[in-house]
């Protein structure tokens, strides 16, 4: 009898933990995908010479988001590898995607990174200034003096915003 109740214990901790198993397992798809990101940053000297490992880092980060649905950074780490590899048609699709699972400051940023990247100006400046809206500490990822005249647009919103005028947060670009 004492046999049964610790097999039943066992399977009823197995089916409690199986869902918890493709998480931990997308997990660690992402952390390598991050650190094969990570590598290819500064192993390289070219995007040419950096483009398979970008490759990789992209398809390695999308196959782990099969296994954490709802969460961005999957998308976030595929679309910085596009981005770094000078594609950012395709990371502001990716951003974009990420964006459909929930606000961050860090894709806003990149999403301006990106639009900047493919010589849209007033897109980049629109997704830059709602990441400073959100977190105005991102202003150190931005050259100057763009984040400089950011910040005063940011600040100014805020008074907006104080004094009941600013119907709206600012906008993403569409």
């Amino acid at each position: 009898m004492r046999g049964l109740f610790r097999l039943a214990a066992v399977l009823a901790l197995v089916l409690a933990a199986w869902p918890e198993l493709a998480r931990y397992r997308g997990e660690r798809q992402l952390r390598r995908a991050t650190s094969e990101l990570r590598q290819a940053l500064s192993a390289s000297r070219s995007v040419e010479e950096a483009g398979p490992a970008l490759e990789r880092v992209a398809a390695n980060a999308l196959s782990a988001a099969a296994n954490l649905p709802g969460d961005p950074r999957p998308r976030m780490v595929a679309g910085s590898a596009r981005l770094v590899a000078r594609r950012p048609q395709d990371a502001l699709a990716l951003y974009r995607d990420a964006l459909a699972t929930g606000e961050r400051a860090e894709i806003d940023l990149n999403l301006g990174r990106a639009h900047a990247l493919a010589g849209e100006r007033p897109e980049a400046q629109t997704a830059l200034r709602r990441a400073l809206w959100i977190s105005p500490v991102l202003s150190e990822a931005i050259p100057q003096p763009l984040s400089a005249r950011l910040l005063e647009d940011v600040a100014t919103l805020e008074s907006q915003l104080r004094a009941g005028l600013l119907p709206a947060p600012p906008a993403l670009p569409d």
